[in-house]
């Protein structure tokens, strides 16, 4: 599920990717709110704002953006304390209650409850929520960024394989074959685009190190979600990055076609070596 600005909204489209993630603080931008409302998607997970912002987005907020989608399937990312995973899980566990749901709020809406990022903390917080057999999971970058595997604690916690668990956050694309063992079902990241604009090859770096905290997230992407105009060459290496060959074969040659004004050409060439 890749992060891009505004001005990188069509690098969406020319990917084929029908799972996105969105980011509720930029709801209120009129082109970024057309782009989801008008896409047709499989997946789609709406964010709390938490970490970017010093309070959650409200809670009937982000309800009202999930019954705006077309989505074969939403997850809401419910409230959230920050600095108490166990407060985090009572607050998931009273919402469930009062709408005496096992975690399906809406037709095709989920709610998911984000596992703070230290093992004993998760435990905690998932044995007071962990009989609510609809309820989906996620647990954060900020596991990775304090040096725990996250698969690790996905086991560890004792997450259900079918359930349905979010990573959030990607710095590390090795890390994807851990989570994808494991039973990770989806990854959020902008680490194509922050990749892009900061000229870091991935195919040579397979990383992006990033401050910890709210600092780093802030200087990454989601400084420049607003921006609307990027090179071409900045557009076609975030969608290399978007849609990597797949380690040890041949991927494919890309290459976009785009007007003077950075705008997305009707002609897109799609190139095999």
């Amino acid at each position: 599920m890749p992060i891009v600005p505004v001005g990188m909204l069509d690098v969406i489209d020319v990917s084929g990717v029908k799972d996105v993630f969105i980011l509720s603080q930029f709801w209120k931008n009129k082109e970024y709110r057309d782009f989801y409302k008008e896409g047709s998607w499989d997946t789609v997970i709406i964010d709390n704002d938490l970490y970017e912002s010093e309070e959650a987005a409200k809670f009937e907020d982000m309800m009202r953006i999930a019954e705006s989608l077309d989505a074969k399937r939403i997850f809401v990312v419910g409230p959230e304390d920050l600095h108490d995973g166990v407060n985090t899980g009572v607050m998931t566990k009273r919402i469930l209650e009062d709408n005496k749901s096992q975690g399906k709020l809406d037709k095709g809406i989920n709610l998911m409850c984000i596992l703070h990022e230290k093992p004993n903390e998760m435990k905690l917080q998932y044995e007071i929520v962990k009989d609510f057999k609809d309820l989906a999971f996620g647990i954060s970058i900020f596991s990775f960024r304090l040096g725990y595997d996250r698969a690790s604690l996905y086991d560890y916690v004792g997450i259900p394989k079918d359930r349905y668990v979010h990573a959030f956050g990607w710095d590390n694309l090795l890390e994807v074959c851990n989570l994808k063992k494991c039973g990770f079902s989806s990854i959020d990241s902008s680490i194509a685009v922050t990749a892009a604009i900061n000229k870091i090859d991935l195919t040579q770096d397979w990383q992006i190190v990033r401050q910890p905290g709210r600092e780093g997230v802030l200087q990454s992407t989601r400084a420049h979600m607003l921006d609307e105009d990027f090179e071409s060459t900045v557009k076609n290496d975030a969608l290399r990055n978007v849609v990597p060959e797949e380690v040890g074969q041949s991927g494919p040659e890309l290459s976009i076609q785009y007007e003077r004004n950075g705008h997305l050409n009707i002609g897109v060439i799609l190139k095999r070596g």
